[in-house]
């Protein structure tokens, strides 16, 4: 071997046949490395089975995960849309079969302590699997409490809900009452438009539009026949209902509060809503005729439909946009809700004092199905947007409409079977339309 100086350091020149030095030595007892050690190092030679087969795993795997999801989308939505339908039943055969005495304030009042209480129980569930002690922090009684300022606004537009729908009631009458509230389909899109920036292709805003068609129709059909009842009822000389009998039997939803249920839980009543209620039960509106200024009813249930749209897309924002869970936000609507309600149980008692006077088992069981959908709804809202939510109360109404018609009773005509065919549609034509 040669070496050629240059500088500081001599270069090696090595024969073609000499294996080369190594980098560095050899620890005592350390075997040579073989010149062919990096021949074995080197990678596999591809193979276009194996690959593919891992490909084929691997969408497979997001097949079955996109699977999962949209079963669990839809069993969501298919829960909203039945306990909708089975707290209408049930507060229809309540108020209009049973006569139930039962202050409707209480019941709701009853339905936010449940909630609340549930919703505290999810808290505590998942502060004892918290690791962390901001997790833990966030629900502490005090956080929940200084947090819950933006929760107020709920509780604020179903007091003025109450007052509007008393306006409306006493001006209008019931049944264009409800026709007029079902556009609150459209008002909740619009302002998602313009709260939220959500864009609808023309398809869905036509399919909105079909199936606000479809639902007063619905509304309109079954307020006139129920109508038509009561009077055949009076003119064959049989004792009149009471107004609130006479109400619930003409509504086609539960009774209850339109921007809380709107929020956190069904399709609002159309004629029993707080004050609207408390206004009926006196006997001083006459839900068939109506009396006073046209235009100052329309406007006032105009305007509710308006706060309803803004309540559940403002709860939307909020749940969204914020660190607090869905369940911190029950706690806190809850709580301001029951500032509410409570109040309005001990005014509409049946006796002074007595909030819960002419309770029963089916009282008890309109609680538990209205909490229950006052979860589902706010769930609904985190997993869709208040839009989806919209659409599946308004598709309820067709199944309270074959399910009253076959359990209660209830009007089935032909306008109805096609108006319930277009919300079907229109419904479909939303889902399936694109962005």
């Amino acid at each position: 071997m040669f070496a050629v100086r240059g500088g500081a350091e001599s270069v090696p020149l090595m024969r073609p046949d000499h294996t080369p030095p190594l980098s560095r030595p050899l620890a005592s007892g350390q075997p040579a490395p073989s010149p062919f050690a990096a021949e074995r190092e080197w990678p596999a030679p591809f193979d276009e089975d194996t690959g593919r087969r891992a490909a084929q795993e691997r969408a497979s795997a997001s097949a079955c995960e996109r699977a999962d999801v949209c079963t669990t989308s839809a069993l969501l939505l298919v829960l909203v849309c039945s306990q909708n339908a089975l707290y209408s039943l049930m507060r229809r055969y309540a108020m209009g079969i049973r006569n139930s005495r039962a202050s409707d304030s209480s019941v709701l009042a009853a339905q936010e302590a449940i909630k609340l209480v549930v919703a505290l129980h999810m808290l505590r569930r998942d502060a004892t699997l918290a690791t962390g002690a901001a997790e833990r922090g966030s629900a502490a009684p005090a956080s929940l409490c200084r947090h819950s300022g933006k929760m107020i606004v709920p509780a604020a537009i179903f007091l003025m809900m109450n007052v509007l729908g008393f306006v409306a009631l006493r001006n209008i009458p019931a049944g264009m009452f409800a026709v007029l509230q079902q556009c609150k389909i459209v008002t909740t899109a619009v302002l998602s438009r313009a709260m939220l920036g959500r864009r609808l292709s023309w398809a869905k805003w036509r399919a909105l539009l079909l199936l606000l068609a479809g639902v007063a129709l619905i509304t309109h059909e079954e307020h006139a026949l129920r109508a038509a009842t009561l009077v055949a009822a009076g003119a064959d000389g049989r004792a009149p209902p009471s107004p609130l009998a006479a109400a619930a039997r003409l509504t086609h939803a539960p009774p209850g509060a339109a921007a809380q249920s709107d929020v956190t839980s069904g399709s609002p009543d159309p004629a029993l809503s707080g004050g609207a209620h408390a206004a009926l039960a006196s006997g001083g509106i006459d839900v068939e005729r109506g009396q006073g200024s046209l235009v100052l009813g329309v406007s006032s249930v105009l305007l509710e439909t308006l706060l309803s749209g803004f309540a559940t897309v403002y709860f939307e924002r909020v749940v969204k946009s914020t660190p607090l869970s869905i369940w911190h936000r029950n706690v806190q609507l809850a709580g301001w809700s029951l500032c509410v309600f409570v109040p309005m149980a001990l005014l509409d008692a049946p006796r002074p004092g007595a909030p819960l006077a002419h309770w029963g088992l089916m009282e008890v069981a309109n609680s538990g199905i209205g909490a229950a959908g006052g979860i589902l709804v706010a769930l609904c809202i985190v997993r869709f947007d208040s839009i989806v939510k919209s659409i599946a109360v308004a598709a309820s109404i067709v199944l309270t409409a074959v399910s009253s018609s076959a359990l209660l009773g209830g009007p089935m005509t032909l306008p109805i079977a096609i108006a319930s065919a277009v919300v079907i549609i229109a419904t479909a034509n939303y889902t399936f339309s694109p962005a």
